[in-house]
């Protein structure tokens, strides 16, 4: 082979790559639907399907996850093993994420009966509570800040929302 011809080869394949990388960055980031589920009574949920919702959960509480160290620590999920998250743009008591946002970001929302007993594992010490939302829904709060799910969050586990577009996961 000539040596121009192995020049241009690696060329095309560094462009490839860095394509490649750009595009799965972009999907990773924005996801393209929302899909439901409702958690049962137990507070377990299906993970084969997306957990996040903005349909109330009918038990609801916090719990406290540890990745085991490194740069993220312990951070907190719902009941379903959802990662759960805050905006940086919310004030105390208040949530700014409506529409677009809260399709990417939605809500962690309970009902009624949830909401007069929630609970969350030992070790969190914050206050967990509720807002009424725009709609009346009520969402879940964390020492007076609302909390939410991400779309691109999958299975329980997940947690790549994390410092995405404002929205940082909760410490305990």
């Amino acid at each position: 082979m000539k040596k121009s011809s192995i020049i241009w080869l690696i060329v095309i394949i560094i462009i490839i790559a860095v394509a490649g990388y750009f595009w799965w960055s972009s999907m990773s980031s924005y996801p393209s639907s929302v899909t439901t589920t409702q958690t049962s009574t137990s507070g377990t949920s299906n993970p084969s399907t997306n957990p996040t919702t903005s349909q109330p959960m009918t038990s609801a509480g916090l719990t406290l996850n540890d990745s085991g160290g490194g740069i993220f620590g312990a951070y907190l999920s719902a009941t379903n093993g959802m990662t759960l998250y805050q905006y940086t743009k919310d004030t105390n008591n208040v949530s700014n994420c409506t529409g677009a946002c809260a399709t990417a970001w939605p809500p962690y929302t309970v009902s009624a009966a949830a909401a007069a007993s929630l609970t969350s594992d030992p070790g969190i010490v914050g206050k967990i509570g509720t807002i009424k939302r725009a709609d009346g829904s009520l969402q879940v709060t964390y020492r007076g800040l609302p909390l939410y799910f991400f779309a691109g969050d999958t299975k329980p586990g997940d947690r790549k929302g994390e410092a995405v577009n404002g929205f940082t996961e909760v410490a305990p």
